[in-house]
């Protein structure tokens, strides 16, 4: 390969039309890689976006079907067999999660062969499932199966520092390196804030002339919890609250979100949006973000880091976070928003009755002073490429 060739890297993933699949190719791009995806695809109610990379599909697979996906991994094997002299070109490796981790192991072991040199593995391991935390025999052996991932990976990459600390140190007993690429929005060149338009960071008081505050929630909607709160707050405070959501349902029966969502006026879900396109607007349509989820509390929930509480710290939106949660955590370090402890009914409740235009005020101006940089990825993924870029010997 030329000098002045970008550096190839192979992209293994679940699903190619996943959010943060698409972010991490694009930011790899950006950084000047030639990205060579070998993905899964699932089909799902939303538009297919086809993909913008050189991508080798390997099959269909199903949210959280674990054994349907193993004859699907088994299948993509004589895919990667038939790659393998493309396989060869590869520098270095990037899979997202432990399955991918192993067809991009058996790539890598068909490029060697093919005259390709051993390029490093980086493992992206973003959501932990319940299984994964679980003390039964089928827990013990997936761990197992990790583990012996890890062991040859090169970096691991990790959303938030709380699977760091609660899961991959003690229970997988990881001391290799870490590299920590928080959700944060990106890209964000192109997204201009109010501030810098001359526009008024803060917006009317929401109480004045009668207007209730507006909560929004935005993204995939997964959190069964999350809407039967909305919808008793909704029911309780039909004049001082309104929510608008925006996104789609994720992992949650439709009937059930339907039955969540109709019958209340104040209770709107105006469906997708484009990411990061419409981020501005619709954040300027609210007061307060909703950052709290429940969709899995006994793994990812508690210790997940997710993306609005950057989008919501970018716009300078004030947020509502569970106070025994890794997102709360985050948002009381930084000064953004209120927490709650349980029983959230009771504590969100009467903090919506109480909540002033003085406090929300000044909520609000302490958001709009928080540094571009904790809410955007830009200067993160810079920093990834370079490290995978000495890991592979590449040039800079």
């Amino acid at each position: 390969m030329s000098n002045l060739s970008p550096p190839i890297i192979a992209c293994f993933a679940h699903e190619r039309g996943d959010a943060r699949v698409m972010k991490r190719v694009s930011a790899l791009q950006a950084q000047g890689w030639s990205v060579r995806g070998y993905m899964f695809h699932r089909i799902r109610n939303r538009e297919d976006v086809p993909p913008f990379w050189d991508n080798v599909e390997l099959g269909v697979t199903e949210n959280r079907r674990y054994v349907r996906r193993i004859f699907s991994l088994l299948g993509s094997l004589f895919i990667l067999w038939k790659q393998r002299k493309r396989l060869a070109e590869v520098q270095a490796w990037y899979a997202v999660n432990t399955d991918n981790a192993f067809l991009a192991l058996a790539g890598r072991w068909l490029a060697v062969r093919s005259g390709g040199s051993v390029g490093p593995l980086v493992l992206e391991l973003a959501d932990l499932q319940a299984v994964m935390l679980g003390s039964g025999l089928i827990s013990k052996v997936m761990r197992a199966m990790e583990r012996q991932v890890l062991g040859r990976a090169a970096l691991l990459v990790t959303t938030s520092p709380g699977f760091v600390r609660e899961y991959f140190v003690p229970l997988q007993q990881f001391k290799g390196p870490v590299f920590l690429l928080e959700n944060r929005v990106y890209p964000s060149t192109g997204i201009v804030l109010p501030a810098q338009t001359g526009e008024s960071t803060i917006k009317p008081l929401p109480q004045r002339g009668g207007r209730p505050w507006v909560i929004g929630l935005f993204g995939a909607l997964r959190c069964p919890r999350s809407l039967s709160l909305m919808r008793a707050m909704a029911a309780r405070f039909p004049d001082r609250v309104h929510f608008y959501l925006r996104g789609y349902p994720s992992g949650i029966d439709p009937a059930v979100t339907a039955s969540l969502l109709r019958s209340l006026p104040n209770l709107e879900w105006a469906g997708a949006y484009q990411y990061p396109d419409d981020l501005a607007a619709i954040y300027r349509q609210i007061d307060l973000n909703w950052t709290m989820d429940y969709s899995d509390p006994s793994g990812n929930s508690p210790l997940l880091l997710p993306n609005r509480i950057y989008e919501g710290g970018l716009f300078g939106c004030p947020a509502l976070a569970d106070a025994a949660s890794e997102t709360g955590r985050w948002i009381s370090q930084h000064g953004l928003g209120w927490t709650f402890p349980e029983p959230l009914e009771e504590t969100i409740g009467d903090f919506l009755e109480n909540l002033t235009d003085a406090a929300w005020q000044e909520k609000k101006a302490a958001c709009a002073q928080l540094p571009r940089s904790v809410t955007c990825g830009e200067d993160d993924y810079a920093e990834l490429s370079a490290a995978i870029r000495k890991l592979a010997g590449c040039c800079k």
